[in-house]
């Protein structure tokens, strides 16, 4: 009897061992999933905004205006390529791409491409 006890509270430990094991793993393949899709966003957006300023200064080569102030759909007479949702996080201020999103990794992300 004292043996069927013993080996009883085995198996349950082991149980709760391998559950304990399970959602470690699970966690720490989301953590680093997550750093991931970070970086390629991060990547994607910093790409965006390159973009955007090449596409300013192409604007103002061909025009002899060089302070422009544009937002919203506007935007898209100086910026032809900009995607739809960037029209509300972007205006263009005294010639220059400046953001007015709330998103602060992206107001960072701005700030740290330049041309």
């Amino acid at each position: 009897m004292f043996n069927k006890d013993k080996s009883g509270k085995s198996i349950i430990l082991l149980v709760i061992v391998i559950c304990v094991m399970t959602f470690t793993l699970i966690f720490v393949s989301r953590f680093f999933n997550n750093n991931g899709n970070d970086k390629a966003e991060e990547e994607a957006f910093k790409l965006n905004v390159y973009e955007y300023y090449l596409e300013i200064e192409d604007y103002k080569n061909r025009n002899t205006e060089q302070n422009i102030n544009v937002c919203g759909i506007e935007l898209k007479s100086v910026i032809p390529d900009i995607i739809e949702t960037d029209m509300s996080k972007f205006k263009i201020e005294q010639g220059q791409l400046v953001y007015i999103g709330n998103d602060e990794k992206e107001r960072q992300w701005t700030n740290e491409v330049k041309i």
